[in-house]
């Protein structure tokens, strides 16, 4: 017995030490066996996301988890550092729109689905330490560069109304507003501002003063003549049957569309606004050319509208223009 014990001691001593998951025994110097268990070094914890060519990692311990309770990850931690991450990933949709009357192709989104990060951190166990192909939502635009192919199919609505080329810098003025609202896409739902679209009438962006009435008597004032586009653009929007919510008449007649037609505009003063209520987006064109002014709504085939009749404009060429001040 002694013999087979002597063998057996030799081997364990030719062999080696046991793997440190083993548990070892041995005597303390009273003679009592005693247990002892080597320390085991923890693996960090990594979460360890990628999209296209980028890649970030985060060491979950850093946000309080234990390795063991997904309950213990800070998930407001987390989401504060997955911030940075969704800056780079999300991005919003931009529409298709008309540069020179020209289509300019719209721009697809795209948004993290936090719904499925939430379920990765709820099972954590089953995504850290391995790459993760970070989950994105395609974000559609809402005006795509199909639909504005297709919408100069029908005409929902026209007017023209005439002004005398001659007065240079009244045509000058005109030409500008007419420009800024040319080719210019009204979504369904949205609203047209003809103060904003056209933007603030000054010379340094171009416009130039032009007879026009103010408090009764005519003086020149930076930006004369634009109330005739807005007041085209006014008719031709409801002979097309958009809804109008702003409209103000000028404080005298005026002469190139009839009694009670016309929309005064001034910045920071009357503004000429209405809504697309339409089941599809609109298209205003405009142009001003050999002193015809004249404003176009379109729509797609399957825009649903009811037009409205209005009473033609004066055939004949208006002096001026009337306008109150704003000031």
């Amino acid at each position: 017995m002694k013999a087979l014990v002597c063998i057996l001691t030799v081997s364990i001593l030719i062999l080696g030490c046991t793997p440190a998951s083993f548990h070892t025994w041995y005597s303390d110097p009273e003679g009592s066996a005693t247990q002892t268990k080597q320390p085991v070094q923890n693996a960090e914890s990594r979460l360890i996301l990628q999209h296209e060519e980028e890649r970030w990692e985060l060491n979950l311990q850093k946000i309080g988890f234990d390795g063991i309770d997904p309950t213990t990850l800070d998930r407001d931690a987390f989401y504060r550092w997955f911030a940075d991450v969704e800056k780079e990933i999300n991005r919003r949709p931009r529409s298709a729109y008309f540069e020179n009357r020209r289509i300019v192709p719209h721009k697809e989104g795209q948004k993290v689905e936090r719904a499925i990060i939430d379920h990765w951190l709820d099972e954590i166990h089953s995504y850290m330490n391995r790459p993760l192909d970070i989950p994105v939502q395609i974000w559609k635009p809402r005006i795509t560069a199909e639909m504005l192919e297709h919408i100069k199919e029908k005409r929902l609505g026209f007017y023209q109304t005439v002004y005398n080329p001659g007065n240079k810098n009244r045509t000058h003025n005109i030409e500008l507003s007419v420009k800024a609202i040319d080719h210019h896409v009204v979504n369904v739902g949205d609203v047209f501002s003809f103060n904003q679209t056209v933007g603030k009438r000054t010379m340094r962006r171009g416009y130039r003063p032009a007879k026009i009435i103010v408090r009764g008597e005519y003086t020149e004032g930076v930006g004369g003549g634009i109330c005739q586009t807005s007041s085209t653009l006014y008719n031709s929007v409801e002979r097309a049957g958009l809804r109008v919510l702003q409209r103000v008449s000028h404080s005298k007649r005026v002469t190139y569309v009839p009694v009670g037609q016309d929309a005064t505009v001034s910045w920071g003063g009357p503004d000429f606004q209405f809504q697309n209520q339409l089941n599809r987006p609109v298209l205003i064109t405009a142009s001003a050319k050999n002193g015809i002014l004249a404003v176009t709504i379109w729509g797609s085939q399957e825009t649903a509208h009811r037009p409205k009749e209005t009473k033609e404009p004066p055939k004949f060429v208006p002096e001026s223009e009337e306008v109150p001040s704003f000031r």
